[in-house]
């Protein structure tokens, strides 16, 4: 009794651990996992898969129906808690992803990567980090990778938003906005050196032009008090001769008067 209380609970324990890591839709880990209203995660791809071959929009899990398609934001806790991404196209045993594919929206690892270096169409597909966040660069509305920018509104927009909502506007690739930002960035840069340097070159001449007008400025008063020094020498040689000779003229009047 014992031992079939414990497979029971066993059976729960590992019916609810899959629960929380895997997407009851693909039986698989989750790949980039999302959240309904209703509380139930799935991998975006496939509740995405789910929603767009149906007219009503409802919850695969516990089938509650929704008045219109809910946004889907990652769930990050689950994402956290995945410690690898694996290749979507291994079978039996699988590899860890080493790449992701934004067009076709795929992870792959060493092995079926391969044909992305080698064949010429597949190419110029957008490879990045598997660790990194899809709905970053996968547009929300067409599910198509963010290819471009536009400059009139300022953000990424997929091929079919370019020919919608943003026809008519400036619109460039991304690594060329990019490359351009940096570029704007580095003049930027420069130009605040050049700038800085302006600024220290300024004040170094201004402080000379400071300490020289304060040495003129010194010299010129050190003359004037040498100027003043020897008038007042002048005058006091003056006075002196002035009072000898008064002293000197006194009896001679008095001799005459006599």
């Amino acid at each position: 009794m014992t031992l079939v209380l414990f497979h029971s609970q066993n059976e729960k324990c590992v019916e609810s651990l899959s629960e929380e890591i895997q997407c009851s839709i693909c039986l698989d880990l989750f790949t980039d996992p999302v959240s309904t209203p209703c509380g139930h995660n799935f991998c975006k791809s496939c509740l995405n898969q789910c929603w767009n071959n149906s007219q009503t929009y409802n919850c695969p899990f516990c089938k509650e129906t929704f008045s219109k398609r809910p946004d889907l934001k990652i769930n990050t806790a689950l994402r956290q808690n995945k410690s690898e991404v694996l290749c979507d196209i291994c079978d039996d045993i699988k590899m860890k992803a080493l790449k992701m594919c934004l067009v076709c929206q795929s992870s792959y690892c060493e092995t079926h990567l391969e044909p992305h270096h080698r064949a010429v169409n597949l190419k110029k597909h957008k490879l990045i980090d598997p660790g990194e966040n899809l709905e970053d660069y996968i547009c929300q509305k067409h599910e198509k990778p963010l290819e471009l920018f536009c400059r009139d509104d300022q953000t990424c927009v997929c091929l079919l938003c370019a020919v919608t909502n943003h026809r008519n506007h400036n619109t460039v690739a991304v690594e060329e906005e990019s490359r351009a930002k940096w570029v704007g960035k580095a003049d930027s840069t420069e130009l605040f050196t050049d700038l800085m340097r302006s600024i220290e070159r300024y004040q170094s001449e201004l402080l000379e032009m400071m300490e020289q007008k304060q040495k003129a400025a010194e010299k010129q008063t050190e003359e004037l008090i040498k100027a003043l020094e020897q008038e007042i020498s002048e005058l006091k040689r003056r006075d002196t001769e002035l009072e000898q000779l008064s002293h000197t003229s006194l009896p001679v009047c008095c001799c005459r008067v006599v």
